[in-house]
């Protein structure tokens, strides 16, 4: 008798254990599908309080509008910065330049070292152009007139090592031109940001500035209205030999895209650009690039620059390879082959 007693209740026992461990088991599922569904991420933009901060924001709440329960985290970085973080696997996404992310790709100025795990996911703003502007009234109507007259401008220029500062050395050198021979010339090179560049201008300190921004740019318009200035176009020779050298295209900014603008001019252009690691799994990015596809409305109404992005510019990434998840997306969208 009492080893049938023993015999129940070890059998007893045993279904206990084994229902135990099937709630286990559900709830095991269930958390794991919970974490699936909440991503924890990180974007990587700009200074805080500037355009590219917006534009990271914009992407982040893109995605939060798509997916519940997502959690992604906005840090500020640079256009310079952003590649080689993103591509050692510090943060998973960040923007930059397509000519910055493509630097860092192969290692080429302003980057020591290539940083292959780079991936594209998607454009963010179509085209920032290259813009050379001078103040009013200087005796000279293109740059290859000031190589020509040896002319002792006052040019400023981005802090060194950055993107426009880069485009604006790579263009002199075409002209024969360094900041070495400005110098010679009585001129002088200035490191300065954009604000502090044309507070000089207007008191007649700095002749002439170049720098890649949005066309129109808010700070060009804003100077514009307390000084005269003139914007240069390249020749279609340096147009060519930088663009290939910096993995930029040809660009067009169109008269009356400033007051000041009665013609067109010839320059350079690059898109901003989403990247993200290598390692980053292909349904994430899917997902990322899902969600800008399906906000482009509601990304217009963030910022102005958003307007110009659309879903068949989305992939004109440039020269670095496209993440599997964004491939995935534009070729399920007809949009890549």
């Amino acid at each position: 008798m009492n080893k049938k007693i023993y015999l129940i209740l070890a059998i007893t026992l045993g279904i206990v254990f084994m229902a135990a461990c099937g709630n286990d088991s559900v709830s095991n599922e269930s958390a794991g599908s919970d974490s699936e569904e909440s991503l924890e991420t990180t974007i990587i933009g700009g200074r805080t309080g500037g355009a590219w901060s917006v534009f990271a924001e914009g992407i982040a709440e893109s995605y939060r509008r798509e997916n519940d329960g997502t959690i992604i985290t906005v840090e500020p970085g640079s256009i310079v910065e952003n590649p080689p973080t993103v591509g050692s696997g510090v943060i998973p996404f960040g923007l930059s330049y397509s000519m910055t992310s493509y630097a860092a790709y192969t290692g080429e100025e302003p980057y020591t070292e290539a940083y292959q795990n780079l991936r594209a996911v998607s454009v963010v703003i179509p085209a920032n152009y290259y813009q050379f502007l001078v103040s009013a009234g200087k005796p000279y109507e293109s740059i290859a007139e000031i190589a020509q007259q040896q002319a002792p401008i006052r040019l400023a220029v981005d802090q060194q090592g950055s993107a426009g500062e880069m485009m604006t050395r790579a263009i002199l050198q075409e002209y024969g031109v360094t900041y070495e021979d400005i110098d010679s010339w009585g001129g002088s090179v200035n490191f300065l940001s954009g604000s502090k560049t044309f507070e000089m201008m207007a008191d007649n300190r700095i002749d002439a500035t170049g720098d890649a921004v949005s066309a129109p740019s808010g700070d060009i318009i804003e100077a514009s209205t307390t000084m005269k200035m003139n914007m240069l176009s390249l020749d279609q020779k340096t147009i060519q030999e930088v663009s290939k050298k910096l993995g930029m295209e040809p660009g067009i900014i169109e008269a009356g895209t400033y007051s000041f603008l009665k013609e067109d001019v010839d320059t350079i252009s690059t898109p901003a650009i989403l990247i993200t690691h290598k390692d980053v799994p292909v349904d994430e990015v899917y997902q990322m690039t899902k969600s800008i596809y399906e906000n482009l409305d509601y990304l217009g109404n963030v910022h102005e620059e958003f307007k110009k992005l659309t879903e068949d510019k989305m992939m004109d990434v440039g020269n670095v390879p496209l993440h599997p998840g964004a491939q995935k997306f534009f070729q399920e969208k007809g949009l890549l082959e």
